[in-house]
């Protein structure tokens, strides 16, 4: 089974791994698609956006609905983009990236009676694109495996109306949202809170890297580091400087962490793949940085828990695992449930409802009727049984049992 990885940004890691919550999404078409990383996973900056000929009506050839996550709940709402007959759309992920994990790694949110096709593109800098697929036929994900390698990251997207039929006030596909199934957190780390100018011994202030070595340690996988600069200097010395950074990440993470050192690999690369504008000096300062990578070992078993379950009045669950995240969600209300495996049969985690018979003072997935939640499952799998409570009490009241269909 192939690994995960997460790359750490320095200025928002407290937001990004409280974010870290794998939740299904309404695909629009009465199913649901599982992302193991929740909200953070869908696309998050519209690059370019060139509307087909004819459009749609006024209104829906607005391209920034299409950012974030999946939201259009039927009727007419403005909650989407119409492409328009041959329209293409470009956008970046910026606190994720894709990649490549076993099954499909992109999911597009095509919304209204047909799923019409689109073809996908995808790329590491916006402008080397790499072919990967064809929506359509009624299927919106896509597997990107046949055409990439392992360990290789993606932050671009693009889509382009295959023209298949232009009748209509909205001509082409009508898009929601763009998620990376395959994704993972995506953090920088600034040189500039990290060296000074052009040097590359680690300043005082290791708090926040502290925090990264931390999380790093708790994944224990392969690491990849990789060192980047500015265009200011040659490209010599800004590729010996970026080196040097990345080596010197690496030797913290190594010296304070417990960190394997042969699970570790530096790649420096200079000016090369920068993020931001070159010519002006808030962009120069975002293009000096150092990412960390971190594939964690994924070998917890993927069978067991995942599947369809009739869970009597509840209607059939639909269970989902990647690596030790569990999430959920019920084909009768729309109900879910989120959290993770304690041990190989026990699920401790929260189920979240529409309405419940108790509200709660806090919000799970913008809902304030939920509770705790474990279920148990037999050693072959092939039964649960349900313990619950509401709010922040523990799961203790027993509920329903479960059956593997």
């Amino acid at each position: 089974m192939k690994p995960f990885l997460i790359i750490i940004q320095l200025f928002v890691l407290s937001f990004a791994l409280s974010a870290q919550i794998g939740r299904t999404y309404p695909d629009g078409h009465g199913g649901r698609v599982f992302f193991p990383f929740g909200d953070i996973s869908f696309a998050d900056e519209v690059v370019d956006f060139q509307v087909g000929d004819p459009g749609p009506i006024e209104g829906y050839g607005v391209p920034e609905p299409i950012l974030g996550i999946p939201d259009y709940t039927g009727d007419y709402e403005k909650k989407y983009v119409t492409l328009g007959y041959g329209g293409s759309l470009t956008v970046k992920f910026t606190d994720n990236i894709l990649y490549d994990i076993p099954g499909p790694d992109l999911y597009i949110f095509e919304i209204g009676p047909d799923v019409e096709p689109v073809k996908v593109y995808i790329s590491k800098n916006g402008d080397d694109w790499i072919f990967v697929g064809e929506t359509g036929g009624g299927l919106s994900e896509v597997d990107i495996t046949d055409h990439v390698s392992p360990t290789d990251i993606f932050r671009y997207v693009k889509i382009i109306d295959v023209k298949d039929g232009k009748s209509g006030r909205w001509p082409g596909a009508d898009v929601d949202a763009i998620g990376a199934i395959g994704s993972s957190i995506n953090f920088q780390l600034s040189s500039a809170v990290l060296f000074d100018f052009g040097e590359s011994t680690l300043g005082e202030d290791k708090d926040e890297l502290k925090s990264i070595g931390e999380k790093v340690a708790e994944i224990n996988g392969l690491t990849i580091i990789e060192g980047y600069t500015d265009n200011v200097g040659s490209q010599e010395s800004n590729l010996k400087l970026s080196q040097e950074r990345a080596e010197a990440i690496k030797n913290y993470l190594i010296n304070n962490h417990d960190i394997d050192e042969g699970k570790v690999k530096v790649y420096s690369f200079g000016e090369k793949n920068p993020v931001a504008d070159n010519s002006t000096e808030e962009g120069r300062s975002k293009n000096r940085r150092v990412e960390v990578i971190v594939f964690p070992n994924e070998n917890e078993d993927s069978k067991g828990v995942v599947g369809t379950w009739d869970a009597s009045k509840w209607g059939d669950l639909h269970i989902y695992r990647y690596g030790n995240k569990i999430a959920g969600w019920y084909e009768s209300d729309g109900g879910e449930i989120v959290g993770e495996m304690t041990d190989p049969y026990t699920f401790e985690g929260k189920w979240v409802e529409n309405d419940s018979g108790k509200t709660c003072d806090s919000y799970v997935y913008d809902r304030n009727h939920w509770g705790s939640l474990k279920l148990k499952f037999s050693k072959d799998y092939s039964t649960f049984t349900m313990y619950w409570g509401y709010c922040d009490s523990p799961a203790d009241e027993k509920g329903l049992e479960g059956v593997k269909k």
